[in-house]
């Protein structure tokens, strides 16, 4: 017989396609925002607000934490001298009046000053606060996950195989059922697409192996040639 080779359908592999890029791509977009996009959004905000041209950008500081501000309040006092603050927190991301601006990803630590001492700390939450962002990245991990997996299927998919020679029939990964084996070929239930249900003895043991038209992309033609090579009746025909 002439052999039939036949991989999945173009269908399956677009849809297959689909779930990877729509996984991935929503999964990079979350962790986009969690890492840079709402905190570039939070340092927009606040030049905005201080009336200044955000051009250069200022620059973001991943240690600046509402945790890290609640430190520095306990520790710089009113009345300390400016230097002493800069000499703990470093030079700060922006000054603007009497104020000095130190940016995190989550918001900004604003240190007032009187005649070159601190008159005030505070820190103030940007307008998507550090819960929002870690709740944006956690949900890119999980879709970045899902993404992995659907990856891993697609693979399945585009090297689905299926064979049919004289030796018999031979899915990717499953051994080779031969014609002999062969006992029954039947519709297999319901379904927007068809399917048959191929029952074989191998090895001493009974199996069913369900074949569905919607993944295997030649099934008619695969179901046709073991009829004739069986005289079974073909299921896929009407009557």
């Amino acid at each position: 017989m002439q052999p039939i080779r036949s991989g999945t359908t173009t269908e399956r592999i677009v849809r297959t396609t689909l779930l990877v890029l729509l996984t991935n791509g929503f999964g990079i977009a979350f962790l986009w925002d969690g890492y840079v996009g709402y905190a570039r959004d939070n340092a927009e905000q606040l030049v905005g607000s201080l009336g200044l041209e955000p051009d250069p950008f200022p620059a973001i500081t991943p240690e600046v934490t509402s945790a890290e501000a609640h430190r520095v309040i306990q520790d710089v006092s009113p009345g300390t001298a400016a230097a002493a603050v800069e000499a703990l927190l470093g030079g700060p991301t922006l000054e603007h009046g009497d104020d000095m601006y130190y940016v995190g990803p989550g918001g900004h630590l604003r240190i007032r000053l009187d005649r070159g001492r601190v008159a005030g700390v505070k820190w103030i939450d940007g307008i998507h606060s550090e819960s929002e962002l870690a709740h944006q990245r956690w949900i890119g991990y999980g879709l970045g996950a899902l993404g992995v997996l659907f990856l891993l299927h697609f693979i399945r998919v585009v090297t689905t195989r299926v064979t049919l020679t004289d030796e018999g029939l031979k899915i990717r990964g499953r051994p080779l059922i031969p014609f002999a084996a062969m006992e029954a070929l039947r519709a297999g239930g319901s379904g927007k697409s068809r399917r048959v249900e191929l029952g074989y003895s191998l090895d001493g043991r009974r199996g069913l192996l369900r074949l569905d038209e919607y993944v295997v992309r030649h099934l008619p033609a695969i179901v046709a040639a073991i009829c004739e090579r069986k005289a079974f009746t073909n299921p896929l025909k009407p009557d």
